[in-house]
């Protein structure tokens, strides 16, 4: 597609517009996942619910999105192009636009990925300690007899 230089940034505005925006996204997201860390590792179960709808909520939003994004971008020249492949094709004055952009969201990326691990780690052992405290055995579903669980106490 050929622009001429006011068609481009005309076309370009948004696109970086929907960037920050799911630049937004991702802090939120992580900030989420932070907060279901921290209240799996408090024990404090019946808050999840909230954490677990606003994160749904959230990535609904981000999937728009990036709906959104992948149009701008096809309408930019970039159909299907990486964020490095992007900084490649693009020219000089968009380029210092988008390359701190992209480092910022990188690192957010990061971020987000990080603390989705850590809420993970944390939730999976409160599923098993879970699991312990009920007694549950593979056979017949039915408790296992035996003092109260020290599970706690030893992993957490």
């Amino acid at each position: 597609m050929t622009y001429n230089k006011e068609e481009r940034a005309a076309a370009f505005r948004p696109f970086i517009h929907t960037l920050e925006e799911l630049s937004g996204i991702i802090v939120k997201l992580t900030e989420a996942e932070n907060a279901k860390a921290r209240t799996a590792s408090a024990g404090e179960h019946g808050k999840m619910d909230s954490f677990l709808k606003e994160e749904q909520a959230l990535l609904l939003r981000l999937r728009g999105l990036e709906q959104q994004r992948d149009r701008q971008a096809s309408a930019l020249g970039w159909n299907g192009l990486t964020f490095r492949q992007i900084l490649e094709a693009a020219d000089e004055d968009e380029a210092s636009v988008l390359s701190p952009l992209f480092s910022q969201m990188e690192q957010q990326l990061k971020n987000l990925t990080d603390a989705e691990e850590s809420s993970n780690r944390i939730i999976s052992v409160r599923l098993r300690e879970f699991e312990h405290i009920l007694g549950v055995n593979g056979q017949n579903g039915l408790p296992e007899t035996g003092g109260p669980s020290r599970f706690r106490d030893r992993y957490v």
